[in-house]
């Protein structure tokens, strides 16, 4: 009995893992793809909202309280334009030129925004990559494509 309800439960893990409906092209990201971590200054920013926090306990200050909630709260609301910024953009891969192995390629990246708004300050890059990260905006309904090398 507990080797079946074991299987089943890998099988139903296994099947959340790997979704079927996978998308073969284009990408749309959605509230579950995007995910918002914390940078260097990002951490940097979290522990001088504590040490402002722990000040303004330990003087009871009221303004100190108001300047740290306020600081946070600006923080916060900058995640959520940020995430709003991204959900509903779809990307989609260009065409790669042919390239011999060990030679540096370039890649396409086509972006479409489906929306009624404007998408700014989109920066795409590769995450080990010394190459700094591009920067585009890509207008209500409109595509843009960038090269990444």
């Amino acid at each position: 009995m507990l080797d079946g309800l074991l299987s089943l439960y890998r099988r139903r893990r296994a099947r959340r893992r790997t979704p079927h409906d996978r998308e073969p092209g284009t990408v749309t990201l959605t509230l579950r793809r995007v995910y918002i971590v914390p940078s260097r200054a990002g951490l940097a920013l979290v522990a001088v909202l504590l040490v402002m926090l722990v000040g303004a306990i330990n003087y009871n200050l009221g303004l100190g309280f108001a300047l740290t909630f306020f600081a946070a709260a600006c923080a916060v609301a900058d995640m959520l334009l940020t995430a709003r910024n991204l959900i509903g953009l779809q990307l989609a891969a260009g065409p790669a030129a042919p390239v011999f192995a060990g030679e540096a390629t370039r890649f396409e990246l086509l972006l479409r925004n489906p929306a009624r708004r404007d998408r700014y300050a989109l920066w795409l890059g590769f995450a080990a990559d010394a190459a700094p990260p591009q920067a585009t905006d890509v207008a209500a309904g409109a595509r843009a494509a960038l090269t990444l090398s």
